[in-house]
């Protein structure tokens, strides 16, 4: 008799999908079930699986497609219909009033924020979400820990060399700025450079002689940001690092500025510093969209409002 499974769409790119990958494992492990990941959506984001840097288990099985039964095809058909021209807090709240139902087809569905799982009886499922909350592994957060350790053998020796640099540095300040798609995007361009420059204040007077290890998607444009600060010591990531590889050195860092991105997210997560500052902006989104992502012990910086939204 075949194990019954839960597959699970991975949706974005690698910060996104750790909250997919860390989320529905847990369920797989509560109710049984074989983790089944599936890449049918990746092409869309333009992106590839990336959890092959972690130690997951070895029966975490990869498809390249998605497989329903006809019960779960009924009900993903019902919920498409029920979410059609619809914004993203409108499916929140039908996925919250409809989440019996969708159960009853075999269906588990979280776009955005947190919606509390339901016990899963026997039987396969199909979970499809950002599920972007640790209260959906924080149960088993040493396991997901010890899954998300990285498999450094798979890097190249001048990342692993400078990720234990930045791990040796105890006032070592992983610093995050995403540029590139959230600058025209008026939902996600909440951290301006006025953000920045709050949260460099707010990080010298509680670590006077940090040293910032700089990760962007335009890092000249963030050199120039930066010059004028010249009693301050900066190191630029380079960007010949792969995407994990560049995770692997942040998750390095002992304290962190973030921006409002799961990449951000994931390195101060993955980092073993239990006594770490993370500063981190007091919005995460532009919008009311549902939000369960942010941590007791996050240091919070103001972002003003920015006049184009």
């Amino acid at each position: 008799m075949s194990r019954p499974t839960i597959q699970t769409t991975l949706l974005g790119r690698l910060g996104n999908q750790l909250f997919t990958y860390s989320a529905t494992r847990v369920m797989a492990l509560e109710s049984g079930c074989q983790l089944v990941l599936t890449g049918d959506a990746l092409e869309r984001f333009h992106a590839k699986n990336r959890l092959g840097c972690f130690h997951l288990p070895d029966d975490v099985l990869f498809k390249e497609d998605k497989s329903f039964n006809c019960r779960q095809k009924i009900g993903y058909f019902m919920y498409l219909c029920l979410c059609r021209h619809k914004n993203i807090c409108q499916i929140a709240d039908i996925e919250s009033k409809y989440q019996k139902l969708f159960h009853r087809f075999g269906l588990i569905l979280n776009q955005e924020g947190y919606l509390k799982p339901m016990p899963l009886s026997k039987g396969s499922w199909y979970a499809l979400g950002y599920f972007q909350s640790d209260k959906y592994f924080a149960k088993h957060e040493e396991l997901i820990r010890k899954e998300l350790t990285f498999r450094t053998e798979l890097f190249s020796l001048d990342a692993v060399s400078l990720g234990l640099e930045i791990h040796s540095n105890p006032k070592s300040v992983c610093l995050h700025i995403r540029r590139g798609d959230y600058l025209n995007d008026p939902t996600f361009f909440v951290c301006d450079n006025i953000y920045y420059f709050r949260a460099l204040k707010q990080m010298q007077e509680l670590i006077p002689d940090a040293t910032y290890y700089v990760f962007s998607d335009n890092i000249d444009g963030v050199r120039n940001l930066f010059s004028k600060y010249e009693n301050l010591t900066f190191h630029y990531i380079d960007s010949k690092y792969t995407d994990q590889e560049s995770l692997y050195l942040g998750s390095c860092g002992r304290n962190f500025i973030m921006t409002n991105s799961t990449f951000s997210w994931w390195m101060q997560y993955l980092s073993d510093n239990k006594n770490k500052v993370v500063l981190a902006p007091s919005r995460w989104y532009n919008t009311n969209n549902p939000c369960d992502i942010y941590q007791d012990n996050w240091m919070l910086v103001d972002t003003r409002i920015q006049r184009d939204v």
